[in-house]
């Protein structure tokens, strides 16, 4: 199965989100994850960095002042 890992690039480190990540959906100024059980989590402060499709996973940076 091709889940993503969710990770936020911090403090000059990385932060695992959550794993089995199957659906992300961005509106307004939050960022919306769901995985494979369905949970759902609500992000506020983070933009999308980049997503590595070849190792499925999605990085996140905190907006400007939110670090």
């Amino acid at each position: 199965m091709c889940q993503s890992k969710l990770i936020a690039l911090e403090n000059g480190g990385s932060r695992l989100i959550m794993t089995d990540v199957t659906l992300l959906d961005v509106k307004d100024d939050k960022i919306i994850i769901w995985n494979l059980l369905g949970e759902r989590h609500v992000l506020k402060g983070y933009a999308i960095e980049s997503v590595d499709f070849v190792s499925n996973k999605v990085y996140l940076r905190p907006l400007e002042g939110k670090e």
